[in-house]
């Protein structure tokens, strides 16, 4: 009878457990600024009921589109309002661009490499963060790889329903974050037929058919533009949320023209270094050639990549999140590269320098995990210690153990990643939120203020105690609208800094009547100093928590 036990099933079966459990635990961690401020859209819609004219505390929002806001909603009527139930739309829709870099992996090569690019996609740094602290450009990229996919097969089996489904995915991702999610399926299926030189199907009118379907998803969220900017706020959707941000209209960096060079090192963890082996064999192998590309769907991801990671680095303004989009089409690049180096005789230099690279990436990272663990925010918790026992059991299987060229060059990277990514969200968010003053004032203010009080906050911009406290707070905007609030004899609670503090103590300290202090860091500003125990004091400010008479 013939063995049905299948070692290298189990092992991947078990790894797919470990991605999924990686990916929960970041469902839980509380997360500040522009999340917390989307969570807070999406409680403003909950609220009122009203879904196309976008709101922040009670102010009329512009800056993203609405489909992050309404799945946050949604789940909040499904589940309560939670940072949870926020979270939970965005990693289903992952899973969709999981699956459809699958796919488009298969059509552009072979099964075997669409499950390759799958796993180096779910397992990516990028991806395991922005699921955690929620942005809208992990939505935008799981709709447009599903749309380029859609589109693709259109283009093989010119069946409708791919092409419906494909503007479905291009307009979700349009009304994820904006014209990005049509530029980017554009770069991607006009690449593919420039250098296929299918003229006819690019010029084809049957594209018309594909503008409606998108004009129907992007209406709705039009019509709340319009009704609350006018012109304005379509200007804004077309032209100043994408072009003025390339030319640094609303924030200046000192330009970096290796910006997504060097970006991608860590955003596409720990599959980086495999990516830029990859350009290089791509290039010789093209140069070879003459540039005479054998298998022309390549085009569906090199387009992307290399259009996209050009314009950000040109971009006067740039951040990681930008170079998100990439990611599934890189990973489709980075999974031929793994493939054909372990499974064919030729690359056996190229298959030593990627196996230098997979240890280098092992070697980095179990410090950082370690050192995070037991030095800058200690933990005894066995239940956290137990699965990083497991994973180090794991690692010293992979190197041990493992007989393929594949497996060797896949699982020990994919297990450090893992490694990584569970301390970040077991061990240092939750640790670090407790320094995230107005979050910890928020939950203080949930406990101890009556359901009916009224909260403030004043000299504080963020966006958390939009979202956290019971009750949404209220903005003191100036020195003199404080001053005739504790002037006119009403009650109320306070979040503020230092400087606010000392306002009240110098206009009245005797109205303040309750009194609590926070540590507080902007997460977004990390340093060593913060990191380092001694010296993490000296990083942080006070937030208070006052109760007004």
């Amino acid at each position: 009878m013939k063995n049905k036990y299948n070692p290298d099933f189990w092992m991947y079966a078990l790894l797919a457990i470990l991605i999924l459990v990686v990916y929960v635990t970041g469902l839980f961690p509380e997360t500040t600024v522009d999340s917390a401020k989307y969570a807070a859209v999406s409680r403003s819609i909950f609220q009122s009921g009203d879904l196309i004219h976008l709101k922040i505390h009670g102010d009329p929002y512009l800056q993203k589109p609405p489909l992050l806001f309404w799945l946050g909603a949604l789940f909040f009527k499904l589940f309560g309002v939670s940072i949870v139930a926020f979270k939970i739309p965005t990693l289903l829709f992952t899973f969709l661009g999981i699956y459809a870099t699958y796919r488009l992996g298969w059509l552009i090569f072979d099964r075997k490499t669409g499950k390759i690019a799958a796993l180096i996609y779910a397992a990516s740094e990028a991806l395991f963060l922005y699921n955690m602290d929620v942005h809208t450009d992990a939505l935008l990229t799981a709709n447009i790889i599903f749309g380029v996919w859609q589109l693709a097969e259109y283009l093989e089996k010119r069946k409708p329903v791919n092409f419906i489904l494909g503007f479905i995915g291009i307009g979700l991702a349009m009304i994820s974050k904006g014209l990005i999610g049509l530029f980017v399926p554009v770069v991607s299926i006009g690449g593919y037929l420039l250098v296929k030189k299918d003229f006819r199907t690019i010029f084809s009118v049957k594209w018309l058919a594909g503008l409606l379907i998108l004009l129907l998803i992007l209406f709705p969220y039009f019509k709340g533009l319009y009704d609350q900017f006018g012109l304005d706020g379509l200007k804004f959707y077309f032209w100043s949320n994408n072009i003025d941000r390339i030319r640094g209209e609303y924030s200046h960096f000192k330009h970096d023209y290796f910006f997504s060079f060097h970006t991608m090192a860590y955003i596409f963890l720990p599959w980086s270094l495999y990516a830029y082996t990859a350009f290089v064999k791509d290039a010789r192998q093209w140069y070879a050639k003459k540039f005479s590309i054998t298998n022309k769907k390549i085009a569906y991801a090199y387009s992307v990549v290399i259009v996209l990671m050009f314009l950000v680095s040109l971009s006067s303004q740039q951040s990681p999140h930008y170079l998100l989009p990439t990611i599934p089409f890189l990973s489709i690049i980075t999974a031929k590269c793994i493939y054909d180096v372990a499974s064919k005789n030729q690359y056996p230099h190229t298959y030593k320098w990627m196996l230098i690279f997979r240890t280098l990436i092992v070697v980095l990272t179990w410090p950082v995990a370690i050192v995070t663990m037991v030095y800058f925010f200690p933990t005894k918790n066995l239940q956290l210690w137990i699965p990083v026992l497991l994973l180090f059991l794991l690692q010293v299987y992979s190197y041990t153990q493992l007989k393929t060229k594949l497996q060797k060059l896949i699982i020990p990277p994919l297990i450090s990643i893992l490694l990584l990514t569970f301390v970040s969200n077991t061990v240092y968010m939750p640790s670090a939120i407790k320094y995230h003053g107005p979050i910890q004032a928020s939950y203080r203010y949930n406990k101890i203020a009556p359901d009916n009080s009224t909260l403030y906050t004043y000299d504080y911009g963020q966006y958390e105690t939009y979202f956290y406290p019971k009750n949404v707070s209220k903005i003191i905007r100036n020195p003199k609208q404080l001053q005739n609030l504790l002037s006119n004899g009403s009650s109320f609670w306070l979040i503020t800094t230092e400087k606010g503090y000392r306002e009240i103590e110098d206009f009245n300290g005797k109205l303040i009547t309750k009194l609590d202090i926070f540590p507080y860091k902007k997460l977004t500003n990390l340093s060593i100093k913060f990191l380092n125990p001694k010296t993490r004091q000296k990083t942080l400010q006070n937030i208070y928590l006052l109760k007004i008479r």
